[in-house]
């Protein structure tokens, strides 16, 4: 995300919250959010790429709405004015690309007209025969789940996304000798992914209340958490949308500007200053010195703490200005006096989701089908596979596989220790030397953590094993 993509709508928001709210606010941010994935859409070399990722993403957002909510449900003005802002804004850019605005990427690269009254046309019909065959609805969240995963898995391995891209350069009429697997990158869909498969599991709860179009579509595509989260969950994002909050405008202004402000410190000073001297795969082979190797990783892990930590400021200040309290993504992670706090305050509902849609189902089904299984078994396992999973869900290859291990074998090592020591844990708080303690476990788990990060910084084994050689 670009500083002007924050600054301009961040500006517009401002603007109407001190002189129009609560007027029209949940349109604004509709219309706002719907343009916003069409602009942060990185351009491709494959034609019209760029346009038709951000389409298709609101295309499943319509058919999933309509799948999951009552049959009975009678669709109001309100949901068909969503439909004819949704389906109205791509034509709306090519109206404006015909005029001939220019240096508008995601504008400049739509579609023909023809082509674009054709996408509502495949919706309204794929919604006909949802609605016709009720098997459809039964087995239709299990099968988008599964659709979704598989989309997840393409984009995140170079070779698949590469094999895609040749495939779409060779409909396009592309040369497919050019395909790389950087021709596809679907900004946000991570995050859609892990938002659209909360509403597909926890549809049945969901249902008994009435979801309208707009802050469906809102939810999904929310602009300030659109590409780094935090991932919130939609009853909690829903109320926070439809609250009346006129009277806290000035406060939720004066704290929403300082958050967007200290976002933007550490993302576009802190982290970017320091991303000239963190570690990466060129310092990896140049640098041969082992103190600013390790000069390099702490760099790095710093600079990506302030990278997220720095997009999640922005959004959680974004949507303060609008009244809307976005959870808060983490506290403090590198003062955490082990690895199982650290991953209780970093990327906190990025944690919490897989706690919750892996981590505890998987246990449960473990301690009810396998009784006689072990527990310390159980354990072991949920929390090395919950960790590859993260770990796979940022790239699949190798280095992921291995720094989710090592992440999930030290929460397991931690584990059995605390269980060891709990006895003693009394006594131990009582000691002279407990903050001696304390200190020195915040330092080895900051170092356990940043020794990680080898893993996630570079793309492979040899090259990992490379520096380790050199810091050690």
């Amino acid at each position: 995300m670009l500083l002007i993509q924050i600054l301009i709508p961040t500006s517009i928001l401002v603007l109407f919250r001190i002189f129009f709210w609560p007027r029209s606010k949940n349109w604004l941010l509709l219309i706002l959010s719907l343009i916003a994935i069409y602009w942060f859409q990185t351009p491709s070399a494959i034609r019209h790429l760029s346009f038709w990722l951000p389409t298709i993403l609101l295309s499943i957002t319509v058919i999933v709405w309509r799948i999951i909510i009552n049959r009975d449900k009678v669709i109001s003005k309100g949901d068909y004015l969503t439909l004819i802002l949704i389906f109205g804004l791509p034509i709306i850019f090519y109206m404006i690309r015909l005029v001939g605005v220019s240096g508008i990427n995601f504008i400049l690269d739509s579609p023909q007209l023809i082509t674009l009254l054709f996408i509502p046309g495949l919706i309204a019909l794929g919604l006909i025969i949802s609605e016709r065959f009720i098997f459809i609805r039964k087995y239709f969240p299990g099968f988008f789940m599964i659709l979704i995963i598989i989309l997840l898995v393409l984009l995140k391995n170079q070779f698949l996304a590469r094999q895609l891209s040749s495939l779409l350069r060779q409909l396009n009429g592309q040369s497919t000798s050019l395909a790389s697997s950087f021709d596809i990158s679907w900004v946000g869909f991570s995050y859609f992914a892990f938002r659209l498969i909360h509403i597909l599991v926890d549809r049945q709860r969901l249902n008994k209340g009435d979801i309208t179009l707009r802050d469906f579509v809102t939810y999904l595509v929310f602009f300030p958490a659109f590409t780094a989260g935090p991932i919130d969950r939609f009853e909690h994002f829903s109320a926070e949308l439809n609250k009346s909050d006129e009277n806290d405008k000035y406060s939720d202004l004066a704290i929403g500007i300082t958050r967007v402000f200290t976002g933007l410190f550490q993302k576009f000073i802190l982290a970017d200053s320091l991303a000239l001297i963190s570690l990466n795969s060129y310092s990896a082979h140049i640098v041969g010195n082992t103190i600013w190797l390790w000069v390099g990783l702490y760099a790095y892990a710093f600079r990506i703490f302030f990278d997220f930590s720095g997009y999640t400021e922005i959004a959680i200040g974004v949507s303060k200005i609008v009244g809307i309290n976005l959870p808060e993504n983490f506290k403090r992670p590198y003062l955490s006096k082990n690895i199982t706090l650290f991953w209780n305050n970093w990327h906190i509902t990025l944690t919490q989701w897989f706690r919750t849609y892996y981590f505890n189902p998987v246990t449960r089904f473990f301690r009810s089908n396998y009784k006689n299984l072990p527990p310390i078994l159980i354990i072991f396992f949920t929390q090395i596979s919950t960790m590859v999973l993260i770990g796979l869900w940022h790239g699949i290859n190798w280095n992921f596989v291995i720094w989710g291990l090592w992440n999930g074998l030290g929460l397991f090592i931690h584990n059995r220790w605390s269980e060891k020591i709990k006895p003693r844990l009394r006594i131990l708080k009582k000691q002279p030397f407990i903050f001696t303690y304390t200190l020195l476990s915040v330092v080895f788990t900051f170092h356990y953590i940043a020794l990680g990060w080898v893993w996630f910084a570079l793309p492979t084994i040899n090259e990992s094993m490379t520096v380790f050689n050199k810091l050690f």
